[in-house]
């Protein structure tokens, strides 16, 4: 079977002093089947995902492929060059400006032509981290067949899956203007990977991310192989939670006393905030039964500032 492999620069414009302001494109084409769009690093200082495709790269050549597969490793190439979440011209989120505007400011155009790329797939996956935290999916809110497609697709990545925040807070976070937001809103099938490490790369994580991608890759039949599980991580084996959030009331430094992936009851002391003496100024509790999924990496925290990311069940 024949596939064929190819690689270009997509040019989106030139900075003040001329050079070339392009986004990288790798694209597998081989015979009939499903299109899949793996797109990297919308958050410029993102780049675990990065090294996990490395191993999918790895992993494919000399691959036969039923479909296409489309990979796009550094979706905020100015991001990635100052190694920071937006871009040096504009401090906003650049996954809350989806569909993006062509003719807009630089952010605007950015997610405007990578939704054009990846609105012509069948399947979308959205890589990121979360920091120090363990890998997992992110499913948008959706209903009917499109959930359906969803949570077999998250099921086949082998690793924690987790539904977004109350509608409360989804909408609150402008996530409809996500990548996933707006597939969702299309009725494209969508997976957001959210892998460890924050400004560098997560190690630990990379096999999980390239594991995770690979597993529905092989789901899908896109490429032969088997599902394997994902070892080189923690991974919360109960479906039925959503990711929430909790914020401290306290300024200061953050010891934490639970383990990420532990099972947490309610009440229980997920984290001190200490002040510069060591004196105990907050004991952090997890609000009800649950899991701890990632800490604050800076271990610094300010009144409403974040100390965790939780998983808690959805209620019916």
């Amino acid at each position: 079977m024949s596939v064929k492999v190819s690689r270009r620069k997509i040019r989106l414009g030139e900075r003040a002093d001329g050079s070339p302001y392009d986004l990288h494109i790798l694209q597998y084409k081989g015979s009939a089947g499903p299109s899949v769009f793996i797109g990297v690093g919308i958050h410029g200082d993102e780049l675990t995902g990065v090294a996990s495709v490395w191993r999918l790269i790895d992993y494919l050549k000399g691959k036969d492929i039923r479909g296409t597969i489309t990979i796009m490793p550094a979706m905020n190439p100015e991001g990635l060059n100052y190694n920071i979440r937006s871009i040096p011209e504009a401090g906003v989120d650049l996954n809350r400006l989806y569909p993006g505007k062509a003719s807009g400011y630089i952010a605007e155009r950015i997610t405007a032509k990578v939704w054009e790329i990846a609105r012509k797939h069948d399947i979308i996956i959205d890589l990121h981290t979360i920091g120090k935290g363990i890998p997992f999916v992110l499913l948008d809110p959706v209903t009917g067949d499109l959930k359906k497609r969803n949570d077999e697709l998250a099921k086949a990545t082998r690793i924690t899956v987790l539904d977004e925040l109350s509608s409360e807070d989804y909408e609150q976070q402008n996530l409809g203007a996500s990548l996933g937001g707006v597939a969702s809103k299309e009725g494209i099938p969508s997976l957001t990977i959210e892998l460890g490490g924050s400004k560098d790369i997560d190690w630990d994580s990379v096999d999980a991310g390239y594991l995770a991608v690979r597993n529905v890759l092989n789901y899908i039949g896109v490429v032969d192989g088997t599902v394997t599980s994902v070892k080189s991580s923690v991974v919360i084996r109960e479906s039925g939670y959503r990711r929430e959030d909790v914020w401290s009331e306290k300024g200061g430094l953050i010891q934490y006393v639970v383990d990420l992936g532990q099972k947490v009851k309610a009440g229980q002391t997920l984290a001190k905030v200490r002040d510069l003496y060591g004196e105990v100024l907050e004991e952090v509790r997890m609000p009800e039964d649950g899991y701890m999924v990632a800490e604050n990496s800076g271990h610094v925290t300010h009144t409403g500032g974040p100390i965790a990311t939780i998983a808690i069940r959805m209620k019916k």
